[in-house]
C-alpha cells in the first residue's frame, strides 16, 4: 500500500513539475500544451502572456513542493500500514494540491 501511495504522490510531483517547466519556458499558452480554452488577448497581449507562464510556473512549483510532504511522511516509517483516517487526511491534503495546481487554468480565463 505505501508503494502504491508514493508512486503516485511522485508521479503527482513529476506532472506538476512538468507544468512549471511548461510555463518557464513560456509555452503555457500554446495549443499543444494548454491553451486550448485561453481568450485571444490573453495569447495577443505580451504582458498577459508572461503573466500567463508565470502563474504556471508559481502554481506547478508549490502543488509539487507540497507534494514532497507527504513522500517524507510515508518514507519515514515506510513498513507500517497506515490507518483510514490517515488516509483520509492524505486523500484530503492531496485534493488541496490539485486545488493549487489547477488554479492557474481558472485564473487565466479571468486574465
Amino acid at each position: 500500500m505505501n508503494t502504491v501511495l508514493a508512486l503516485l504522490l511522485m508521479v503527482g510531483v513529476c506532472a506538476f513539475a512538468y507544468g512549471a517547466s511548461v510555463g518557464f519556458r513560456g509555452k503555457a499558452l500554446y495549443v499543444d500544451y494548454y491553451g486550448r480554452d485561453v481568450p485571444d488577448r490573453v495569447k495577443t497581449t505580451p504582458h498577459l502572456r508572461a503573466r500567463a507562464n508565470r502563474i504556471f510556473v508559481v502554481c506547478g512549483v508549490a502543488a509539487a513542493t507540497l507534494l514532497l510532504a507527504p513522500l517524507v511522511w510515508i518514507f519515514t516509517d515506510f513498513q507500517r500500514d497506515r490507518t483510514t483516517w490517515e488516509l483520509a487526511g492524505l486523500a484530503a491534503y492531496v485534493f488541496i494540491v490539485v486545488i493549487v495546481g489547477s488554479y492557474p487554468f481558472a485564473k487565466i480565463k479571468s486574465l
